[in-house]
């Protein structure tokens, strides 16, 4: 029988082999692990200092409170993200130690001229300059989101807080008026003050929306690191985070100029202000979970194309197997 120049052969498919271990524990050398753990000591011993300054943030602010969860989350991003090829296995590298070593000299740079925030955020650097010792840089690649997550133990800059604060309390003013306007009360803006009938609002520098920024921003990180999702949903929703907190900020102002309307100032700076506060995180996330709707909707019919597309390739590949079988 003549060969078909239209048949497709299909190749045998290999049968999967056992699975990788999640370190290679051969390709580690003891002399090298010993070393990376006692730098890391070192390191925690001598940073323990900015590490209490950041406790005493966590427990003084709440809108850093989530300080005390970063490690926990971090860890589970790395076990999540650990590789199982052994490529990319864990393996020392000469070359990390560097990072190390710049990121300290940087933090003797800062400690020298009194810069307390850049200089506790050496640790970041250090750390990663650890993992890349430690792990080797084909297995840093791969676990980088559990080492870039690490961020969120700071908090913001004193200088991004001072020259942000001013105009964010303006736009929140701003917006907050639009909004209430366009929601059938008429205010009046003076600064930052808001003009509710007889009764007047202020929107403090602490209610500019930048205070929960970082709250927002860990919370989001950790769940697009963690949830299964597509990478360009992951792109698309990071930057959309200061957006959603500015806009959080904005319905926490309106609903509270509404409850100075309804129940007079009193009521609505001993209760309504605190309980909105509260509301700003669920309403927040809320807002997280309408845009990952709305992406999914968007791309339900390219996705279904997608999967269409496959099952097509795959019922051709099974069919002239089956027509190789009769001949």
């Amino acid at each position: 029988m003549n060969p078909d120049p239209n048949r497709v052969e299909a190749s045998p498919v290999a049968a999967p082999g056992p699975a990788a271990p999640l370190i290679n524990w051969k390709a580690a050398r003891p002399l090298d692990v010993a070393a990376v753990l006692a730098v890391a000591a070192a390191v925690g011993w001598s940073y323990s200092p900015n590490l209490a300054s950041l406790i005493q943030t966590w427990n003084r602010e709440p809108d850093y409170s989530h300080g005390f969860l970063v490690l926990p989350i971090a860890l589970v991003i790395l076990w999540k993200t650990w590789p199982t090829d052994p490529e990319s296995a864990p393996r020392p590298w000469l070359a990390g130690w560097s990072l190390v070593i710049v990121s300290l000299l940087a933090r003797a740079f800062f400690h020298e001229r009194g810069q307390n925030w850049s200089e506790s955020a050496t640790l970041l650097p250090v750390v990663a300059g650890l993992g890349l010792a430690g792990l080797g840089w084909r297995c840093f690649l791969r676990t980088w989101p559990a080492f870039a997550f690490l961020i969120f133990l700071f908090p913001l800059p004193p200088q991004i807080n001072s020259a942000l604060s001013q105009p964010l309390q303006s736009l929140a003013t701003t917006s907050s008026c639009a909004l209430l306007k366009l929601t059938g009360l008429w205010v009046m803006p003076e600064g930052n003050v808001i003009q509710v009938g007889n009764e007047r609002l202020e929107v403090a520098a602490a209610c500019n929306g930048l205070s929960m920024l970082m709250s927002l921003a860990a919370t989001v990180a950790a769940t697009a690191s963690l949830v299964p999702m597509s990478n360009w949903k992951r792109v698309i929703l990071l930057p959309s985070i200061i957006p959603i907190a500015l806009a959080s900020n904005v319905l926490r102002i309106t609903a509270t100029a509404w409850c100075y309307h309804r129940f007079g100032a009193e009521v609505g700076s001993k209760y309504a202000h605190d309980a909105a506060g509260w509301l700003m995180m669920p309403t927040a996330m809320l807002l997280v979970g309408l845009e990952l709707a709305i992406m999914s909707w968007l791309v339900v019919e390219s996705e279904t194309a997608g999967i269409r597309g496959e099952r097509i390739l795959l019922k051709r590949a099974t069919g002239s197997s089956a027509l190789e079988g009769r001949s």
